[in-house]
């Protein structure tokens, strides 16, 4: 067998093994598919439920950072608060 047939032979060996596992895995997420429509999963609803994901997960990272702001800001006024109160209580000392 020469060059150009061991290609060739290579070549339709590659095709037909393409087309061949092109066909059972149409088949195997055929039925895929249908064994989780049976459980109550469907796959076209998939974009809504990320889209929920999704929108709840901001709600939660907007929650959050609502949260982070007050607390940066309760514990800017403590620092405030606690700065004064030393800087009084260090006049007060060294002045005595």
């Amino acid at each position: 067998m020469n060059e150009g047939n061991r290609f060739l032979v290579f070549l339709i060996g590659l095709l037909v093994g393409g087309i061949i596992g092109l066909v059972l895995a149409i088949f195997v997420a055929q039925r895929v598919r249908r064994q989780l429509k049976e459980r109550g999963i469907d796959l076209g609803r998939a974009g809504e439920l990320a889209a929920l994901a999704k929108e709840r997960g901001d709600q939660f990272l907007a929650r959050a950072r609502e949260i982070m702001r007050q607390a940066i800001e309760e514990g800017r006024k403590a620092a405030g608060k606690a700065r004064s109160e030393l800087g009084e209580r260090f006049e007060k000392e060294s002045g005595e």
